[in-house]
């Protein structure tokens, strides 16, 4: 395998908020901690190892240790969470929903730069010790967002009735048909049967869906001393009860991030919130499943069978936390009141309403952690990098719009240029002169003038789109073979890492593949990271 680093400069770049944040823009840095750099991890550190008590990690420890009991790990990875004991250990942790098989590539992508990235801290960073934290959505209860496979360009699902449950609770039954389906899609490669000997050692009749994804990225990780976090536990809920109470005492989460994403609109005209936060920001999870809770009439409602009285809920909430979920934009601050974490690895989403939780934060006396942006990777194999090396066109325009790319093309090999803008400019000038003859004699015919004017103009747009259409058809198997290369990189016109399932790459290569990507995927923010699976 090899690899290149590319310039990003491509839709992301587009999104005014994410654009100033990889350039570090001061005008992002008020919504922020600070932009990402060994100093100022140093200083996070720091700060973070004063507030944070030690009966947290001792609580922590045990409740990670409890959840691997039955599960084989690294010596590596045994040693991590044996060391998060220590004051000066932290986490650089990113998190995911428990996607099938790992779900698309990105995933990969995530858990590798926290390794990595560990691995750099560790090695520039003499103080402290990083370990890297997978913190799994365990408690999410889309699942239909997460049945889902794309391998071998195919779709696959699995598909049960979750009666609403928590994804991490939902036990792996019924899951043969699903499981056969994908071990049938997996190409016959060197390291198919590996790959199947992970999986059936994984996925387990009886385990939770939580569980058999902890042993499923663990066999793919451990080795690099991944620690991976469910916490659906009641020791941990324990350590979020004061803050989930002020949920119900002063609506904290809606009051926090509605002033900041009030802001935010201010100063970025493009800006719409991520995620809008309701009245109260976690779930009850019940025996109907994990069910919202409704502020009313000054009642606490529950799926509209239970109601509760504010001192009842707050009741509950001490007595039994684990009853009890935070939703997507109270998540974060669950995650940094259990862990020492000092910076989070997201998605250009995930950036997006973690930047709506800084005054939330603060308002909670907790430490806002770094975020960073996670980085794009693409894998390409040599039948594709012949194509891209037959087409003429640099790699860099794939990552752009396809027509974009198409038109790009076609100007570069048609020997008739047809764009007719030097028409419409002398259209534009004759029309002035018309008006100024117009504004001497008879003002009327000003609007005559303008409707003409606009009349000839669309005439000579539509004249330049249809002779663009016929110079295409006469480069169409140029402009397949462009649309073929843009739709392995962009399939459904989805980014690769997005949509595609890594089992294939895994097949061909086996640990190596994993390995390579935790080596090589820290790169900048405004890079893109190509690799050419073939030595």
């Amino acid at each position: 395998m090899k690899s290149f680093e590319i310039q990003r400069g491509y839709k992301l770049l587009g999104d005014e908020l994410i654009g100033k944040f990889i350039s570090a823009d001061k005008k992002v840095l008020k919504y922020i901690n600070s932009f990402y750099s060994h100093k100022n991890i140093e200083k996070l550190s720091e700060n973070k190892i004063k507030n944070y008590k030690v009966e947290k990690r001792e609580i922590l420890v045990k409740s990670i240790q409890k959840q691997y009991a039955r599960i084989d790990i690294s010596k590596k990875t045994s040693k991590n969470i044996s060391s998060l004991i220590n004051l000066n250990t932290l986490c650089i942790t990113t998190g995911h929903q428990l996607n099938l098989f790992s779900g698309p590539l990105m995933v990969i992508f995530k858990i590798a730069q926290v390794i990595s990235l560990s691995k750099q801290l560790n090695s520039e960073i003499k103080n402290f010790n990083y370990v890297p934290v997978l913190w799994i959505n365990s408690e999410d209860h889309d699942f239909d967002e997460i049945s889902k496979v794309n391998i071998n360009q195919k779709n696959i699902k699995w598909e049960i009735n979750t009666n609403n449950k928590p994804v991490g609770e939902i036990e792996v039954n019924n899951f043969e048909d699903f499981l056969k389906e994908y071990k049938g899609l997996i190409n016959d490669y060197d390291f198919k049967q590996k790959l199947e000997e992970i999986i059936d050692n994984s996925y387990i009749e009886g385990d939770t869906l939580s569980m058999s994804t902890i042993k499923f990225i663990n066999a793919l990780f451990s080795e690099h001393g991944l620690i991976i976090i469910d916490a659906n536990n009641r020791d941990l809920k324990k350590l979020f009860k004061t803050q989930m109470k002020n949920e119900i005492d002063n609506f904290s989460c809606r009051e926090n991030t509605s002033f900041q994403i009030t802001k935010l609109k201010k100063d970025f005209d493009s800006y719409k919130a991520q995620v809008n936060p309701s009245d109260i920001n976690f779930f009850k999870l019940t025996n109907k499943g994990r069910k919202r809770i409704r502020y009313y009439n000054k009642k606490y409602n529950v799926d509209d069978e239970n109601i509760y009285s504010k001192n009842e809920i707050l009741d509950l909430i001490d007595k039994e936390p684990e009853l009890f979920s935070p939703n997507v934009i109270m998540r974060p601050l669950y995650q940094e009141t259990v862990l020492p974490n000092v910076c989070y690895i997201g998605g250009p989403n995930e950036l997006r309403y973690w930047i709506q939780l800084k005054t939330y934060f603060v308002n909670n006396k907790l430490q806002f952690p770094i975020i960073k942006l996670r980085n794009t990777a693409y894998v390409i194999d040599s039948k594709t990098f012949r194509k891209i090396k037959n087409s003429g066109v640099d790699i860099k325009h794939f990552f752009g719009e396809l027509n974009d790319l198409i038109n790009f093309k076609i100007d570069n090999i048609s020997s008739l240029k047809v764009n007719f803008d030097s028409l419409r400019s002398n259209l534009s000038s004759q029309f002035d002169q018309l008006r100024l003859v117009s504004l001497k004699t008879d003002k009327s015919f000003i609007g005559a003038l303008n409707a003409q004017e606009k009349k000839q103009k669309k005439g000579i747009d539509d004249l330049e789109k249809r002779l663009n259409k016929a110079e295409k058809k006469n480069y169409e198997a140029e402009i397949e073979l462009i649309r073929s290369i843009f739709n392995y990189l962009h399939p459904k016109n989805i980014d690769q890492e997005r949509y595609i399932n890594f089992g294939n790459f895994y097949s061909r290569k086996g640990p190596s593949f994993i390995n390579y990507i935790v080596e090589k995927i820290s790169i900048k923010d405004d890079k893109i990271l190509v690799i050419d699976l073939e030595d």
